[in-house]
């Protein structure tokens, strides 16, 4: 099929979107993006923001690299009102965390890395899924290794920590952990939310569970380049 579409769900409002920009005969799809708009608003608050056009488009691309698997998204446009973190892409429509079902996290992340520039990829090993937001400038990629209900841990060189693997296993101590929260917590809390709901939480292969270790690295998010 010429332009087949690429299934998108959203975990907390349990909707779907079928999200492609032609038909199968190359006419415009008309609407999409209010649509898409609406798809992506804040769950917290029901409100809505213009997103920037270039995001639906890596999310297209993302998904036609893995045909077959929907993107679940977690989060997409927030609120101010509930995006603690002055400097989150979220509240400027620029952001999604998402994952892919049957699609670890490491391999998404590794996509989007090595395909797309002018991007910001954070990885949440001990969570459920990956941010990407667009940006002007350099890409920027960071690891935070903390887990649902933790303050932030990010590494110390996450680039470094994929060439040693550590990035696979690695667990901060229970006692080492930062007390920032960030809108990654916020978007761990998204999931737990939609757990006690009843909704699907379940990890795809491969994504979150790790090993406990010694002591984590961690530097601020403006180091590192994160702005989840």
């Amino acid at each position: 099929m010429r332009n087949p579409p690429v299934d998108l769900f959203q975990i907390n409002t349990k909707e779907s979107f079928s999200l492609r920009f032609a038909d199968e005969r190359g006419r415009p799809i008309q609407g999409w993006q209010k649509r898409f708009q609406r798809f992506m608003r804040c769950h917290h608050t029901n409100t809505q923001h213009k997103i920037d056009p270039r995001l639906p488009r890596l999310m297209y691309q993302t998904g036609r690299h893995f045909p077959g698997h929907r993107l679940e998204v977690v989060s997409g446009y927030r609120n101010p009102k509930v995006a603690r973190n002055p400097r989150s892409p979220h509240k400027l429509g620029l952001a999604c965390d998402f994952r892919i079902a049957g699609v670890s996290n490491a391999t998404l992340r590794d996509f989007l890395r090595r395909t797309f520039d002018h991007v910001g990829v954070g990885f949440y090993p001990n969570s459920f899924f990956v941010h990407l937001d667009v940006r002007k400038g350099p890409s920027a990629f960071w690891i935070d290794y903390s887990g649902p209900g933790e303050g932030a841990a990010y590494s110390g060189n996450a680039h470094d920590d994929l060439r040693t693997g550590k990035a696979d296993w690695y667990r901060p101590p229970s006692g080492g952990r930062g007390s920032a929260r960030t809108d990654h917590a916020e978007s761990v809390d998204d999931l737990m939310e939609t757990a006690l709901k009843g909704g699907p939480t379940s990890a795809a292969p491969g994504n979150g569970a790790s090993k406990t270790a010694t002591a984590a690295q961690r530097v601020p998010p403006s180091r590192s380049g994160a702005t989840n």
